[in-house]
């Protein structure tokens, strides 16, 4: 099991683009400095919020601040871009990254951001796209693909221009991932359909097991084998020394800021706020408290405390691979922010590993009772 970070990025409004960068920056070198897997970054036009337009862009500019952690765009969404260009800008970032890169895959959520691309299908859209990235990434020339949205028209091979000639640096191409939130994602199961990761946003952990059997459901209707190692789970995690700690610098610091300024104003507008927390009263404000999401919700705490709920995770969704911590503005506290990622790698990594190992030997365990049965 490992953990690694989902850069949305939450940017709070006094912080100015480049020194939110700068910080994003800062934030990926601790991840490696930490032992921490792998970076997702996010892709919007429109939100101030989270003003990442081209994460394949932002996480060029880590490859040489980094030498081992993944770098993830999550995600692409390939309706607002000529997914020809697209899939070579994403070949270009696999070979300078020697291999370092994983391509998320949305059909876009935001109705601002299909809008100022002109995007009016996104679904069909991004399934055609996707197909047409495919095929470029298959190297297979010549090539021609009509669709309803784009036409794909590769040219022969030829001597005098030695190409066409780019194929991606990882065979057949990097992996690709989806994300699913609703308790029956569809996505996942059509991630499951396309041989893609999933990638569960644990807005609430009874939903978990749920997304798991989405995704088996999908793969198996494909003839494709799931694997729980290969599932990322997003969740709001802080870490500090002492549970005291921990709960003042999330409900007062940059993590509190972005649920109350943010996240939870858009999911009351989209109708989604109830998937949260269905136990509350989502019309009643004193019900949908930081504090309250902090205690029972989120992996706020001490180690101690972090490990103690995820394993509340693991055992409700049977075990996943990899737990992604979204990260907060924390420009005016960073030295808290660096101590909760060291914690992360340090003190909550190690034994997350040793929970997951104990959760793999009692499953082979309850198979073999049941073969034996």
């Amino acid at each position: 099991m490992d953990i690694g970070l989902f850069m949305v990025p939450f940017r709070l409004p006094e912080t100015n683009l480049q020194d939110g960068f700068d910080w994003d920056m800062q934030v990926i070198r601790w991840a490696e400095e930490y032992g921490l897997s792998e970076v997702w970054v996010g892709e919007h036009t429109t939100q101030r919020w989270e003003p990442v337009a081209s994460p394949e862009l932002y996480l060029a500019a880590a490859i040489t601040q980094t030498s081992r952690i993944k770098l993830a765009t999550g995600a692409n969404v390939p309706a607002n871009h000529n997914p020809i260009a697209l899939a070579h800008r994403l070949m270009q970032f696999d070979h300078m990254s020697r291999g370092r890169l994983m391509v998320g895959l949305g059909a876009g959520a935001t109705r601002e951001d299909l809008q100022i691309h002109g995007t009016t299908e996104p679904k069909p859209m991004m399934a055609e796209a996707v197909e047409i990235m495919r095929k470029v990434w298959s190297g297979e020339r010549p090539l021609r693909h009509e669709g309803k949205y784009w036409t794909l028209d590769v040219p022969a091979y030829s001597e005098e221009l030695s190409g066409p000639f780019l194929t991606p640096y990882q065979q057949p191409h990097p992996p690709l991932a989806m994300a699913g939130l609703s308790p029956n994602s569809g996505t996942l199961r059509e991630a499951g359909a396309a041989g893609c990761l999933p990638m569960s946003f644990a807005i609430n952990r009874d939903y978990l097991a749920g997304h798991w059997h989405k995704y088996v459901e999908g793969a198996e209707s494909a003839g494709h084998q799931p694997n729980r190692n290969d599932w990322r789970v997003a969740h709001t995690v802080f870490v500090a020394d002492t549970d005291e700690e921990a709960m003042e610098l999330a409900i007062k610091g940059g993590l509190g800021r972005s649920y109350r300024e943010w996240t939870w104003p858009a999911y009351a507008r989209s109708g989604m706020l109830p998937l949260m927390a269905p136990e509350l009263d989502e019309h009643d404000p004193a019900t949908m408290s930081l504090e309250y999401f902090a205690e029972n919700h989120w992996l706020i705490g001490s180690p101690d405390t972090v490990v103690e709920k995820l394993q509340r995770d693991i055992e409700v969704s049977g075990g996943f691979g990899t737990l992604i911590a979204f990260t907060f503005d924390y420009l005016d506290q960073p030295e808290a922010y660096r101590r909760n990622l060291e914690l992360l790698g340090t003190e909550v990594l190690p034994r997350i590993k040793d929970l997951a190992h104990e959760t793999e030997s009692l499953s082979d365990l309850q198979q073999q009772i049941a073969v034996a049965r």
